[in-house]
């Protein structure tokens, strides 16, 4: 592995040390748009240890991060970070959030990783290099049937709630296996890629959610289609299905016609 992708992943476990740090704590809660978009402490204080790893090592490069008004260098490089995504986890004291870092070249995202802090996991990607788990190689799982299959539902602050809703009814109706909310863009794209569901019908989350995971799950096998079963030709895309297979995908399409 380079030694600059290296040292990203050294900047999403530094964030996620702070979180561990204050995880179970009784934090201020402070609203930023609406009362699901929220932030303590805790999510700043992660962002101030990733971006002092970040500058030391990338100090020409652009950062784009949730809590930071964007800073641009005129890189052709850019970061995309959520230094706590799942902050509704976090503050309900649900193990289940990551930290974020994409490294996008243009508009393409070349390098990814979500880091979980609680288990210390580290999933992460490069582009046409596979995807790995703490140092060992990851890959979908192979089911074919959504009898035994599990799809996570996704969505952003700014989704269709009458069509979320219109698919969230399908799916249950379905013979799909489960259906499941993990309130964590970044662990749901981790569960995807280590083989654990097997697929994610995403909804217009915000990129530093899911450029990192989405290349995670990609290196790892999965396969990426619009909602009319067209190939993706674009990692800022925001509506998608992301499945482990052609025959997955196919299926859940089917279900959410």
């Amino acid at each position: 592995m380079k030694e600059e992708y290296k040292k990203i992943i050294e900047a999403a476990q530094a964030g996620g040390q702070v979180l561990k740090h204050y995880f179970g704590q009784n934090l201020d809660v402070e609203q930023k748009t609406i009362p699901a978009d929220v932030r303590t402490k805790a999510d700043l204080e992660s962002e101030q240890a990733i971006l002092k790893v970040l500058k030391e090592n990338f100090s020409d490069y652009n950062i784009h991060s949730e809590e930071i008004d964007n800073i641009e260098n005129g890189s052709e490089y850019t970061f995309v970070i959520d230094p706590l995504d799942a902050s509704n986890n976090f503050i309900l004291g649900i193990p289940n959030f990551s930290v974020i870092i994409a490294l996008q070249k243009n508009k393409e995202t070349i390098f990814g990783v979500v880091y979980q802090p609680i288990l210390d996991l580290s999933y992460y990607a490069s582009k046409d290099g596979g995807a790995f788990l703490n140092g060992q190689p990851i890959n979908v799982n192979q089911k074919e049937t959504v009898e035994d299959s599990t799809v996570a539902i996704v969505w952003g602050y700014e989704h269709d709630k009458a069509l979320d809703a219109d698919y969230t009814k399908k799916i249950i109706e379905s013979e799909i296996k489960r259906m499941c909310f993990n309130w964590s863009v970044g662990i749901d794209f981790a569960l995807l890629a280590s083989g654990q569901i097997e697929a994610i019908l995403h909804d217009n989350c915000d990129l530093h959610d899911f450029l990192a995971g989405k290349l995670i799950a990609k290196e790892a096998g999965a396969m990426i289609t619009d909602l009319d079963g067209q190939p993706e030709k674009d990692d800022e895309n925001t509506v998608f299905l992301m499945s482990n297979n052609k025959k997955i995908n196919t299926k859940v399409l089917e279900i959410l016609k």
